[in-house]
């Protein structure tokens, strides 16, 4: 008999806690922020700035060294400026865009080799066959 009171008593609460819990579980769930977009409906700039990262055609840039690749033997470069073809952009308003390049020869590897991190490179860009970000040339400013 005591069981049966205990287990009636435990139903009670139950059935009291139950809707209790699914209101505020509900509440809870109306107030989370929406989700993210997903990959292909990002708002604008990411997919400028993801276009900007392809480097599908010589893009002329400016940049930080940030260190030396030698296993690789590329450079890390932190992006500041793009010329969008009429004039140089800004980009350190944006998070660090940091990212690694290859130089386009050997001599070009020893002449980044001489650098200190934080000098400002002045580069032209373009994604090689193999899909790396390939130094073209070293543009006035280097």
């Amino acid at each position: 008999m005591l069981v049966r009171l205990a287990y009636n008593d435990l139903m009670k609460t139950l059935a009291g806690c139950v809707p209790a819990i699914l209101l505020v579980t509900t509440l809870a769930l109306a107030q989370e922020e929406p989700l993210p977009a997903p990959p292909g409906e990002q708002p604008e700039e990411f997919d400028r700035i993801i276009q900007q990262m392809k480097f599908e055609k010589p893009t002329r840039i400016v940049g930080r060294l940030q260190a030396i690749d030698g296993y690789e033997d590329a450079i890390w470069i932190v992006w500041t400026h793009v010329h969008d073809g009429t004039r140089w952009r800004d980009l350190r308003n944006q998070s660090d865009m940091m990212f690694k390049v290859f130089p386009r020869d050997a001599g070009m590897m020893d002449f980044f080799r001489k650098l200190k991190p934080g000098t400002s490179l002045h580069l032209t860009v373009q994604m090689d066959a193999d899909g790396n970000r390939r130094v073209l040339s070293l543009d006035e400013g280097a």
